[in-house]
């Protein structure tokens, strides 16, 4: 894949803003606060910063960014719900400059008491990102092979209670928020597709506790476990370099 000068600035720029509003919603985030409160902070840096929300309006989404709860996987709407002492919380944050996206979301735990499961979901389901990343081999490496090493690490992971869900996962990006390749966590049985240089992908791994059976809300979006298990959700945008090396777009 060739070298795109205006494509890699800006995709790079806005990297760097959704990396900005992740951060400060980890900083800012407490008991009592609500998804709403997330948008609200969420909007304001991209007003500051001149950035779109890639979210808002994206096949109708109604909101600025996606936050979801406890055994919400992804896709939640942010609500007046307030946080409480122990909840999981994911946010997905995508934003775009001047027509061009970069991707990420994360999950914290609220409040500080020693929650061990919750702990290890959080630590398996990021670990599992970054353990990707480090193996991506440019030109060589495929997007089953990215789903292949996230599952292993997933389901290999101390009790094999952690599963990583299969309708959903990373993508491509650049002038569309979800561009080709679908980069699946988990092995599939088709070759996949090779990981170039001068590719911007985004690696999400999304995994939840018991089991991977998921169901879609009344909402029409919500993505949730309906056994009530707990999920996490990790994703950065990458870029991979003219080196072959592996960049993170989305990190401070």
């Amino acid at each position: 894949m060739k070298f795109d000068k205006e494509k890699n600035d800006k995709i790079r720029f806005v990297g760097k803003i959704v990396a900005v509003i992740i951060d400060e919603i980890k900083k800012k985030i407490r008991i009592g606060m609500s998804g709403k409160n997330l948008e609200e902070i969420a909007f304001e840096l991209m007003k500051k910063n001149n950035v779109k929300s890639s979210s808002f309006g994206y096949q109708g989404f109604p909101s600025y960014i996606c936050v979801s709860l406890n055994n919400e996987l992804t896709h939640g709407i942010p609500d007046e719900r307030k946080f409480c002492n122990g909840d999981l919380v994911s946010f997905d944050v995508a934003c775009n400059y001047q027509g061009y996206h970069a991707d990420a979301a994360s999950t914290v735990i609220i409040g500080k008491e020693k929650w061990k499961e919750k702990k290890e979901l959080l630590h398996v389901t990021e670990k599992s990102l970054y353990h990707a990343i480090k193996n991506i081999k440019a030109n060589i490496t495929t997007t089953q092979d990215i789903g292949e090493i996230l599952e292993k690490y997933i389901r290999n992971y101390k009790n094999n209670n952690f599963y990583p869900i299969k309708e959903y996962g990373g993508h491509g990006i650049g002038k569309s928020l979800h561009e080709k390749p679908f980069i699946p966590n988990y092995r599939t049985p088709y070759k996949g597709t090779i990981i170039e240089k001068n590719m911007f992908i985004c690696i999400e791994p999304l995994v939840q506790v018991g089991d991977d059976k998921i169901s879609i809300s009344s909402n029409n979006w919500t993505v949730f476990s309906p056994n009530g298990n707990l999920n996490a959700h990790f994703e950065h945008t990458l870029y991979v370099n003219e080196q072959g090396n592996i960049e993170i777009i989305t990190k401070i």
